[in-house]
């Protein structure tokens, strides 16, 4: 019997875990599976070979404006076309609505949400999903704790593709393409679109001092988040430029391909340190040092209201490296890009699961919510 599964995704973050789930699906010979997506999420879908219906809707902001009608709408005609027995979706940013959050509003079936982050529940339109996919047992234990919503850890899927990948050889390639040679570190930053925050901009500019007082041959390399702003984008080069920094821009290739360029990542908190990680789990040998630009009061802050996380899993795992003054950073950078601090967090990533069943476990859970539901499975 084949089960009928609709899977939605907007967000960057959960696209590229439900890339890998999809992919196990359609392998799978009993799943009919049906991907409705919204930008940026379709961009990563085509660029994945996963056949998707793009919807050229945009994010709602409230939840009684013209987007959101929109949405329910066409959440409503997928439901009505598809019939599925399961929706699989994925997870906006907080406060935003987008397919994901419709879908789940307007099927009354088995549904289940791919959480990328730690703890996020998107209730935008007043339902929340029967069943949420952790990322660890962490994730498993916010959304009960916070939202009463039943969660399990599969692992990580979007990290399966890893151990499939000549990591090494990407990596000499990326660093031959911006011109990093031998003695060269390469110090990343990997922004986030928290431009309307002074604190942000005080994050960068703090970051660019530090690689100016690098005592040696430093090249840096920028890679805009999928939602930055053209503008916002184009500031951070120019401010990198104006102070006379070499930086090269990675905005035309996987965030895997950039990270891999990198001797040192540092972000404010992008997961782009957990992914750091996983590359680091997957290689033989060690490549970066994840650092997490977490100083400036502002960001903290928000952090702390947006995220209502005291501190990253990954954080307390061990496997990246926090700077909490900004007076320590310049050091930071400087120990984090020697070889026994990239060695010291390849170790640390060693002790992260084996992801490689994450979309398997994925798919399992979907058959059984669907087959307690009475679909066939």
């Amino acid at each position: 019997m084949t089960l009928r599964l609709l899977m939605t995704a907007r967000d960057a973050g959960a696209s590229f875990h439900l890339i890998e789930v999809a992919r196990a699906a359609l392998a799978a010979g009993d799943i009919a599976l049906e991907v409705a997506t919204q930008m940026p999420a379709s961009r990563y879908f085509a660029d994945a070979g996963i056949p998707h219906r793009a919807l050229p809707l945009p994010a709602a902001r409230a939840p009684d404006d013209a987007s959101a009608a929109a949405l329910l709408a066409c959440a409503d005609g997928l439901v009505e076309t598809v019939r599925p027995d399961a929706v699989l979706c994925g997870l906006s940013t907080p406060g935003d609505g987008g397919i994901d959050e419709a879908v789940i509003a307007r099927f009354a079936g088995p549904s289940l949400v791919l959480q990328d982050f730690w703890g996020e529940v998107n209730a935008f339109f007043g339902r929340a999903a029967d069943l949420y996919l952790a990322l660890d047992e962490e994730g498993v234990l916010l959304p009960r704790t916070r939202h009463g919503r039943e969660a399990v850890a599969i692992g990580s899927p979007r990290h399966s593709a890893y151990a499939g990948r000549d990591l090494p050889a990407v990596r000499a390639a990326m660093r031959a393409r911006i011109g990093a040679g031998a003695g060269t570190a390469v110090l990343g930053f990997f922004g986030q679109a928290l431009h309307g925050l002074e604190g942000y901009r005080r994050t960068l500019e703090a970051w660019a001092r530090a690689v100016l007082a690098f005592p040696g041959r430093a090249l840096a390399v920028y890679r805009p988040h999928p939602r930055e702003k053209p503008e916002e984008a184009a500031w951070t080069v120019d401010r990198l430029r104006a102070l006379g920094i070499a930086t090269a821009v990675l905005g035309d290739c996987s965030v895997e391909d950039a990270l891999l360029a990198c001797d040192v990542v540092c972000s404010a908190f992008s997961n782009c340190t957990y992914d750091t990680a996983y590359l680091n789990r997957f290689s033989p040998e060690p490549l970066a040092t994840p650092v997490s630009l977490f100083f400036d009061p502002q960001i903290v802050d928000y952090f702390h209201r947006m995220v209502r996380l005291d501190e990253f899993p990954y954080l307390k795992a061990g496997l990246v490296l926090p700077v909490r003054n900004a007076a320590d950073l310049a050091g930071a950078i400087r120990h984090a890009a020697g070889t026994a601090a990239r060695r010291q967090y390849w170790e640390a990533a060693q002790r992260l699961a084996d992801p490689q069943q994450a979309p398997l476990r994925a798919l399992t859970e979907v058959r059984r919510l669907a087959a307690r539901a009475g679909a066939p499975c």
